[in-house]
């Protein structure tokens, strides 16, 4: 078994976290989101990787790391659910933007969810909320729940290309 160790972020990570957001997509949907690159090597980044740079800059990037130190995954963790989540009347820690390396997922995984416990009770905050794509055959809500998730609310958002992404929001109590 290979120990993680999940620390801050920062801005020397966020070319490892875009590329993972890519190579997460190309595996993961069948359809690659064109807007998500393997380099910060542009003049107008796409959307994803100017949302990683503001969460990096403020302090809200988590990143995974095996005894080797490399980068196995990473995350976001916020006070603020996006658009798409209902609601809540109490304080909540969402988390943005897992994503691993496809060979170390379920570590890195369990790693940045059970750092996101520990931040939850740190802060003293009680619910965690993330969401993930359902896909065709549910596996990573499937993941989520036995991390001790629960799915909640089922949404589709519109792709720049046109078609529905599924997903699945899910919560937590600490």
């Amino acid at each position: 078994m290979i120990d993680m160790k999940v620390t801050a972020g920062g801005l020397d990570e966020v070319g490892e976290f875009v590329s993972m957001l890519h190579g997460h997509s190309s595996w993961l949907v069948p359809v690659q989101d064109v807007s998500l690159y393997e380099t910060l090597e542009w003049e107008q980044p796409p959307r994803v990787a100017k949302q990683v740079l503001r969460h990096a800059r403020a302090g809200e990037t988590r990143i995974c790391r095996d005894l080797l130190t490399r980068v196995t995954g990473g995350s976001v963790l916020t006070g603020e659910a996006p658009e798409f989540a209902p609601v809540v009347e109490e304080p909540e820690l969402y988390l943005h933007f897992l994503v691993t390396r496809v060979r170390y997922r379920q570590l890195s995984i369990a790693a940045l969810v059970a750092d996101a416990r520990a931040e939850a009770a740190r802060r003293g905050v009680r619910l965690i909320r993330t969401h993930c794509w359902t896909g065709d055959d549910g596996r990573l809500v499937r993941e989520y729940e036995e991390l001790g998730f629960t799915a909640t609310l089922e949404f589709e958002e519109l792709r720049s290309d046109g078609s529905l992404w599924r997903g699945q929001v899910l919560q937590t109590q600490v």
